[in-house]
């Protein structure tokens, strides 16, 4: 048996109240309410498919879009559709700015109430397959079966379930950030929109439309007014990328609105009530940004409901064979190539510091450059450099053919830390290692980590940060 639609009609005409359930019976459960506090009441406390609603109730300051704005604020997904004798041009551009259904102006016929509704469940249901489906989610794929992989799908799932609002991802520039926030918000409702802003890329002047929206004439070029992320977002997510770039006194601004739920476009003193969940993301260390000021630790905490770390690529090197298969299937230059396993092995044995990006970057150079239908080693090498070194050094070979890929990775990595932990300075970190300079130094370039010796005095020290590879 099909189940009848759940409507609510609010409206301060009880004679017009009376005649809703006569126009949808059979198609409908309707409950009708003449006052603006009942009404708010029933939105709050129970869910409704459609909403009629009325504009203006006499006796009351309270308007029709107030009434939607608590509608937003509820996120149960309900449809409205604005039945009013409303005629002043204003108003009515208002109505339909801010997002409702349809309007219908009074007097109208019961065809047409019965037809706005009518059409309204049916897109609901639409939607409502789409959801079943997941036909939102389609390219948002989370690659990798590896351990670290592994942990992080855990921890969103864990994050989704727990329904948290403000969840902080940290990681490395290139790891995918923005890639799982997308799955993150396709878990919570593909149904929900999903709006990006990259804070470190917007100008200070107009960071604030951009995230709070604007009124007309609030500055120049203010010709229309327009809505702000948060208030656009319906109860989807807000991607905050590079939240640690963003400049204190928007740091200031962005709190407020995390903390009261509320917007106030430039330009006007009107505070609206938003629903959003947002999901930041920085590969800073805004624990550092904070002692060095130049992030509001208050903030921190409220972003940060939870935290979820993306490994890099170093930390799941198994994944790459996964990953560049996707790649190339997903490539639009060449279709139906493949590589050989000696070149996997060769990407294997990099430490990737661009991370996935970086790869998915060499791959498609190599693909638009390989004049067969397979790539090899001698491709990757033109189409990523860094690669030529680990390439032709014999010993490096035989080690990711001995050991594994993996295993040289944890050797690369324990080198690296023992350098950092000495400034750089070779002679020291050789001693530490108990091995002589030259020992070291040759294992260096084994590990693909310098390309040519260093002509430097043995005490001097060495910015380990500008060595090629």
């Amino acid at each position: 048996m099909k189940r009848l639609g759940k409507v609510l009609a609010l409206d301060d005409d009880n004679s017009w109240l009376s005649q809703i359930p006569l126009i949808l019976e059979d198609e409908c459960e309707v409950t009708s309410i003449a006052s603006i506090d009942q009404g708010i009441q029933a939105i709050q406390a129970k869910f409704y498919d459609v909403i009629l609603l009325d504009m203006n109730f006499e006796n009351d300051p309270r308007s029709g879009i107030d009434i939607f704005r608590v509608i937003q604020a509820a996120d149960k997904g309900a449809d409205v559709i604005v039945i009013s004798g409303e005629t002043r041009p204003e108003r009515l551009i208002q109505i339909m700015n801010a997002g409702v259904t349809c309007f219908l102006p009074k007097p109208v016929t019961p065809a047409k109430i019965r037809e706005a509704v009518r059409n309204a469940l049916e897109q609901r249901e639409m939607r409502l397959r789409a959801i079943e489906m997941q036909e939102s989610c389609s390219g948002v794929v989370l690659i990798g079966k590896s351990l670290p992989m592994q942990n992080l799908r855990a921890e969103i799932s864990k994050a989704v379930s727990a329904g948290i609002r403000d969840i902080l991802l940290i990681g490395e520039t290139g790891t995918g950030k923005e890639v799982v926030a997308k799955s993150i918000a396709c878990q919570f409702d593909p149904s929900k929109r999903f709006v990006p802003i990259h804070c470190g890329a917007i100008s200070d002047s107009i960071a604030e439309s951009e995230l709070f929206g604007h009124v007309k004439g609030a500055f120049t070029g203010a010709d229309r007014d327009k809505i702000g992320a948060f208030e656009a977002v319906g109860g989807g997510y807000v991607f905050l990328d590079e939240i640690g770039d963003m400049p204190l006194n928007q740091q200031a601004k962005l709190l407020r609105v995390l903390q009261e739920r509320k917007v106030q476009r430039v330009g006007s003193h009107e505070e609206i009530a938003v629903n959003f969940r947002t999901i930041s993301a920085t590969h800073v260390n805004i624990e550092d940004s904070i002692s060095k000021k130049v992030f509001r630790e208050d903030l921190y905490y409220r972003l940060a409901k939870t935290q979820i770390r993306i490994p890099p690529l170093r930390e799941r090197l198994e994944d790459i064979p996964e990953l560049v298969n996707h790649f190339l299937k997903d490539s639009n230059i060449k279709k139906n190539l493949s590589i050989t396993n000696d070149a996997l092995e060769l990407l294997a044995a990099y430490h990737w510091p661009g991370n996935v990006r970086q790869l998915q970057s060499a791959i498609e150079r190599a693909a638009s450059k390989v004049t067969g239908s397979v790539i090899r080693e001698k491709d990757l090498c033109q189409a990523l450099p860094q690669l030529a070194n680990i390439f032709g050094n014999k010993s490096t070979k035989n080690l990711v053919g001995r050991f594994g890929a993996s295993v040289l990775g944890l050797e690369r990595d324990r080198y690296e830390r023992v350098l950092l932990e000495c400034n750089g300075n070779r002679e020291i970190a050789a001693e530490k290692l108990g091995l002589s300079r030259a020992t070291f130094f040759r294992r260096l370039k084994e590990l693909g980590m310098v390309k040519e010796r260093i002509k430097a005095p043995i005490s001097a020290k060495i910015n380990y940060s500008s060595l090629p590879g």
